[in-house]
């Protein structure tokens, strides 16, 4: 018989024991951050009703990732990327516990939760680009792009699974075990990454460069890669539009819909289920439609959602379109990201992940501002009708964009 070969599973990334146990323990770290996330998201709205305090939250925990992003990338080509991730998950331990203590002791408020979680963010940064680069070190080839979307199903399970578990709690117990319970879950990425032993070709494949000399060597690198450059207009054309539903969902929740605790956790979490269901099923779409087309079609769904959900505000309604809009937005990241990691050498990679991040996340941020203001200005099914009709001609112009990423470059 003669043909192209099988593809792999979306599970069979797991089979390799370094990748399982740094993917379980992630999954466990993400669980508690989207606890401490939720609960963060209530308090706010507990200690004011203006919508754009909560945007400020979303894009406090954002913007680090824009300013600080290429920098750790740049850190995470030169030194151990292992040793390096475990000194970042130290630092996002401390600030977790630092807003378990505050919680506690009754001394939270609008600025220092914003300042924390702004701290929080910038832990995320100098360890997002690391992350991302030691993935090809574990899983290569054709289960590259099934391992990132596994990632990505990952953190959506978590965010399925740590709201709901938060809400309960913090009817409870109170905000304050949430960030407690994050602040314990770092120690499994810690012992997972002490566990892994990185492999000697990918050590020697980093060159050590000055920093400036890698600054402007990976500045350098992206400016002249036409690839590159497409998956980042191909992302700035949904993320800033579409950010709208995700920005506004605890302002929606507890003021549009009027939910408790609980259903606010459910409402959260929705979001995180659709991600998972379409991670588990992107081989099957990728094969039928192609990752291009699939990301085009995420798009345009996504925008489906945010419409009816403005213009049919009941739970059920909304909660069916956050569905869809998480399983939309996990389609075009995993498509996006696996498109960087098979363009980049191994010793550009985690500075080229890094200015796909700030891309991400800065588009994230302006999106998240923006919306928050219009909902301020105008309403919350205003802002999401905007998005929705903005949406449209930003589809139209990536569908002229194609994608690239099909192998894996050599080191």
């Amino acid at each position: 018989m003669s043909g192209q070969p099988r593809a792999p599973s979306a599970f069979a990334p797991l089979a390799i024991r370094a990748f399982l146990a740094l993917w379980t323990a992630n999954l466990l770290s993400n669980t508690g951050g989207w606890m401490a996330t939720t609960g963060a998201a209530w308090e706010m709205t507990s200690l004011t009703s203006e919508p754009i305090f909560v945007a400020l939250l979303a894009a406090s925990s954002t913007l680090p990732m824009f300013l600080f992003c290429f920098p750790a990338g740049i850190l995470a080509d030169r030194f151990d990327r292992r040793r390096y991730i475990i000194v970042c998950q130290f630092w996002m331990m401390a600030v977790a516990a630092t807003l378990a203590v505050l919680a506690y002791m009754g001394q939270l408020n609008h600025w220092n939760l914003l300042a924390l979680s702004f701290c929080m963010g910038l832990g995320n940064a100098m360890n997002a680009p690391a992350w991302h680069a030691v993935v090809p070190e574990i899983v290569s080839g054709p289960l590259l792009r099934p391992a990132i979307a596994l990632n990505s199903a990952g953190f959506n399970l978590a965010r399925t699974i740590g709201p709901v578990v938060g809400q309960i709690l913090l009817g409870l117990v109170g905000v304050f075990l949430l960030f407690a319970i994050n602040a314990a879950t770092y120690i499994g990425v810690v012992l997972a990454m002490l566990a892994w032993r990185r492999p000697a070709e990918a050590r020697a494949a980093q060159r050590r460069e000055g920093f400036l000399e890698a600054a402007r060597s990976g500045i350098a690198f992206v400016r002249d890669s036409r690839d590159l450059r497409a998956v980042f207009a191909r992302g700035l054309c949904f993320f800033t539009p579409g950010i709208a539903i995700a920005t506004l969902l605890p302002v929606i929740g507890r003021f549009e819909l009027g939910l408790d605790e609980f259903t606010f956790g459910i409402l959260y979490a929705v979001f995180g289920t659709g991600a998972v269901v379409a991670a588990f099923l992107m081989p099957t779409i990728n094969r039928l439609l192609g990752h291009d087309r699939a990301n085009i079609w995420a798009m345009g769904v996504h925008a489906l959602a945010t419409l009816v959900a403005a213009l049919v505000m009941t739970p059920w309604v909304v909660g069916a379109c956050v569905t869809l809009a998480g399983g939309c937005w996990i389609t075009v990241i995993a498509n996006n990201g696996a498109s960087v990691q098979m363009i980049l050498p191994n010793f550009m990679r985690a500075r080229g992940m890094a200015v796909h991040q700030m891309v991400f996340f800065g588009s994230m941020v302006v999106g998240s501002l923006l919306w928050g203001k219009v909902a301020t200005l105008l309403g919350t099914q205003a802002a999401l009708l905007l998005s929705a009709a903005s949406l449209v001609p930003f589809t139209v112009l990536a569908a002229t964009i194609r994608l690239p990423g099909s192998t894996l470059p050599r080191a």
